[in-house]
């Protein structure tokens, strides 16, 4: 985080010393103080242009200095030429070093009162994108921040790309929410006047293409008169302009920058198998062990280990599933980055699990290019054996650890230069899944670990997992039917689209009050793809109703919420949302949707997991107060 605040802060101090260059700032010294109360980086525009605007739109106290757009008083002849060369000795380099001294302060002091205009800026930035983003935490906001080179909008299309988001749903600079992350941002900038900023940023969208170079970069230098122009233009009522523009320069600075889209590599792994084989037989690997380490790419590694487990290790019964649960996808990527971290860790020495994540980071997951970063830094990278998958599968808690790593040490080897080839294509038929089941199959001639269990399901127990069974079975059929019908009849698809899978479902969407346990609503998740070939797509609809319910602008105290939060009167802050969120977001360990895997001859924790919970099930009240109690009388012995 320090490292990317030095560098977000080198970047502001750049466009800072290109606005005292623009300005006539020698003429219209009255410039100086409004750029370091209210020249901002932030807003609709590039960082230039936006300290820019709001430093002409800052109006200034009364009798404090004169209008903005005024420039000095001058009389004519030869007292105009002596006053020019006064003011031109005046706003000499020292003076203009002494500004940019205001301006470059080194790092945030601990005092807020005490910040520069870059620094304030640089809060702005980062409260807009943490107000703006759900659950975007202030080290990754700084991380983007840092890419995008201080450029606001440059940062949201990177975000947005990295989250998927539809068209529909990107970036809107007239939405509510877009003006309460900005409201929130001026507010922790501590910006003298923020309804005049807010005024600003709409007339800035009415004029940005007459302000804004046409090839965005150039340096740009501004006359008295251009400065007056240009005051002027923010008096006039802004005129209704095509929204897209901002986002349109937006998208010219970020192809400028060279920047690439990120991508999910497990969204991207279903997309291309099967649809029917990974309904059918698939989905049972892809959840147990289809971790994105081992020889190959990462993408190329989930599809490899979920076939080799389904073709190892085969489900013990016929299970046609279209409905994944969120909270197991979330968990085998979980357990994947565990894997990952762990496997650089146990292969180089002296490497913290700080570095091992952030040389992840920068290789994609690319486990080959971060260990040849890792030796090009210095590290040794030598102690590449075996132990090294053992500790990624042990950390994955991967359910066949001695065969994992049989297979990816012994039997791998011998076809890996086939499954390149298999896999160096667009999309895998049903055919080519097969091959690449034969292709390992020669890992099944090393026996997995017997867990001789000695449980098995009580009656209770059993009863309970068919019950489960039942349930989501029948919901499953219920919402393959309403997404298959929404996919005929909405006037977005008509048809052209055929269902892939299911992302779960939220059944709890837009209770009418908090006694009213009915819910108008449900909110499904899913995957559909054209059914001419092209790219699959993520759509997201609402099958209970004619819309999916959001906190708009009348949810009750959604907008106090985050002004107190920006300017540091709430209790709660955006590091405390987020960890609450990550114990839902991030879950580790058994669930009850398991039951759908569930293999007697294998799942031992499954099965005591399941009689525990069928047994405290059965018991009464009064038998769970004498267990609270006996329990706490324990606590006090110990």
């Amino acid at each position: 985080m320090a490292r990317n605040i030095s560098l977000i802060l080198r970047f502001t101090y750049g466009y800072y010393d290109e606005v005292l260059n623009a300005l006539p700032l020698e003429r219209m010294p009255a410039l100086a103080p409004r750029l370091l109360k209210a020249g901002v980086c932030f807003g609709f525009g590039d960082p230039v242009t936006n300290i820019i605007i709001n430093t002409l739109s800052f109006i200034p106290d009364k009798d404090a200095e004169p209008a903005c757009g005024e420039p000095v008083p001058e009389p004519d002849g030869a007292r105009i030429r002596k006053r020019k060369q006064m003011m031109k000795d005046l706003w000499d380099a020292r003076a203009r070093e002494e500004i940019l001294s205001k301006i470059v302060a080194g790092n945030i002091p601990s005092s807020p009162q005490a910040r520069t205009i870059a620094e304030h800026s640089l809060e702005g930035l980062v409260t807009f994108l943490t107000s703006y983003f759900r659950y975007l935490p202030t080290w990754d906001a700084l991380r983007f921040l840092c890419v995008s080179r201080a450029d606001l909008l440059v940062a949201i299309c990177l975000i947005e790309l990295g989250r998927c988001r539809r068209r529909k749903f990107r970036f809107r600079i007239h939405s509510h929410t877009v003006k309460t992350a900005f409201k929130c941002a001026a507010l922790s900038a501590k910006l003298p006047n923020v309804d005049v900023f807010l005024t600003g940023m709409s007339a800035l969208v009415s004029h940005l293409t007459h302000i804004v170079p046409p090839d965005n970069f150039r340096r740009r230098c501004y006359s008295v008169e251009d400065v007056i122009r240009l005051s002027k233009l923010f008096e006039e009522t802004p005129k209704p302009q095509k929204q897209t523009i901002p986002m349109h320069l937006a998208g010219i600075r970020f192809h400028q920058y060279d920047m690439k889209d990120p991508y999910g590599v497990y969204l991207k792994a279903i997309s291309w198998m099967p649809m029917k084989d990974f309904h059918g037989l698939y989905h049972h690997g892809f959840l147990k062990a289809g971790y994105c380490y081992g020889p190959f790419n990462p993408f190329f590694n989930i599809i490899v280990n979920t076939v080799w487990y389904d073709t190892a290790f085969p489900t013990p019964g016929a299970l046609e599933l279209d409905m994944i649960c969120t909270r197991i996808l979330i968990r085998v990527e979980s357990q994947s980055l565990d894997g990952l971290i762990n496997l650089l860790l146990a292969c180089i020495s002296r490497i913290s699990e700080h570095d091992a994540m952030i040389y992840l980071l920068k290789s994609n997951l690319e486990l080959s290019q971060a260990i040849h970063m890792v030796g090009k830094d210095g590290y040794d990278t030598s102690s590449w054996d075996a132990n090294a998958y053992k500790a990624a599968a042990d950390a994955s808690s991967d359910p066949q650890i001695e065969a994992y790593v049989h297979f990816v040490r012994e039997s791998l080897p011998m076809v890996e230069s086939a499954i390149w080839k298999l896999l160096s294509t667009q999309t895998l038929s049903s055919s080519k899944i097969l091959h690449l089941s034969t292709l390992l199959s020669s890992s099944r001639s090393h026996p997995s670990k017997s867990l001789e269990l000695t449980d098995e399901l009580t009656k209770d127990a059993l009863e309970m997992v068919s019950s489960y069974k039942e349930k989501f079975f029948s919901q499953q059929n219920f919402v393959r039917k309403k997404v298959e019908a929404t996919l005929l009849n909405c006037e977005q698809t008509k048809g052209q689209y055929e269902l892939r899978f299911i992302c779960t479902v939220n059944e709890s969407v837009g209770s009418k009050s908090f006694r009213d346990l009915k819910y108008s609503y449900s909110h499904i998740n899913f995957w559909a793809s054209p059914k001419i070939k092209h790219p699959v797509s993520n759509l997201s609809t609402n099958v209970e109703g004619s819309r999916i319910v959001h906190p708009v602008q009348s949810y009750c105290g959604g907008v106090m919420d985050f002004e107190k939060m920006a300017t540091g009167r709430h209790t709660l802050t955006n590091p405390r949302i987020i960890s609450h969120g990550e114990l839902i977001a991030c879950p580790v360990g058994i669930f009850v949707e398991d039951y759908n895997y569930f293999d007697p001859a294998r799942d031992a924790k499954f099965i005591r997991a399941m009689n525990k919970t069928a047994w405290e099930e059965k018991l009464n009240w009064g038998d769970k107060i004498r267990r609270i109690k006996q329990t706490a009388a324990l606590k006090m012995d110990l």
